[in-house]
């Protein structure tokens, strides 16, 4: 398996990348914490992330599983070293850092209470095996959580040609490599498919009212900037959208689906 239409080590930027990672995760952290905890995270689970990066919300999870353990689990070499830097507080039970792909997870069977990925399955070729790899490894009453983008829950109001174009290219590039955004309405399929039961869907949606736009735009446009290039003047976009947003000219709105499982 390859890490499909994420190749972190040839991405443009690969600092810039890391940086959007890290204010993508403080800007939701609060956020974060409460959907993990609804999903169903606790103090004493064995953990594991499917697609870790470079462990910024690790952390999150060790925090909110503190009696229990990490698995962090990522394919890319680079992010794999950062994670044992950004997990400043380890769980009890141990960090375990694995490199590889979540088709193939180096985990026994059942040795998993909760298991979380987000924005990883967008990327992957083939979904389906990452989650029933997942399914093999969470124990009978598990959980299992995905969050993940849908570009039908990209709003511009007004809409800004330059980004219908961006998403529309950025759409075409990612399913050439394998990819697919609009992953975030397959997920509860995918999970009933996998044996998962008690399978529960709801969108999250986060407007320009509620985030910095800076941060709301790295979130919903660099990713897609940097799969495109240069074929992409980002600095003029986001100075005349800003322009528009801080103006109240323009709302601007972005959604996750969050999709949760129970291990029969």
């Amino acid at each position: 398996m390859t890490t499909g239409s994420y190749q972190f080590e040839s991405l443009e930027n690969t600092e810039f990348q890391t940086e959007r990672l890290q204010q993508q995760a403080q800007a939701v952290r609060g956020i974060e914490a409460n959907l993990l905890r609804s999903a169903g995270i606790e103090a004493t689970h064995d953990v594991l992330e499917v697609g870790s990066g470079p462990g910024f919300v690790t952390s999150l999870l060790a925090e909110l599983a503190p009696q229990g353990s990490v698995h962090a689990l990522e394919p890319s070499p680079a992010l794999l070293a950062q994670i044992q830097t950004n997990v400043t507080q380890p769980p009890a039970k141990g960090l375990f850092v694995h490199q590889g792909y979540g088709n193939a997870i180096p985990l026994p069977d059942h040795s998993i209470d909760f298991a979380y990925t987000r924005f990883v399955l967008q990327h992957v070729p083939h979904p389906e095996q990452v989650v029933a790899d997942v399914h093999r490894v969470t124990r009978p009453g598990g959980r299992f959580c995905v969050v993940d983008s849908d570009d039908g829950l990209v709003l511009f109001q007004p809409e800004e040609s330059r980004v219908s174009r961006l998403l529309a290219d950025a759409q075409a590039a990612q399913a050439r490599q394998g990819g697919d955004r609009f992953v975030g309405r397959k997920l509860q399929a995918l999970l009933l498919q996998a044996g998962f039961v008690n399978v529960r869907a709801r969108v999250l949606t986060l407007t320009s009212t509620e985030l910095p736009f800076p941060v709301l735009f790295n979130i919903l446009l660099g990713y897609k900037a940097s799969l495109l290039g240069d074929a992409v003047d980002t600095r003029t976009l986001f100075e005349d959208l800003s322009a528009d947003v801080a103006a109240g000219r323009r709302l601007v709105v972005a959604g996750v689906f969050i999709v949760t499982g129970e291990r029969k």
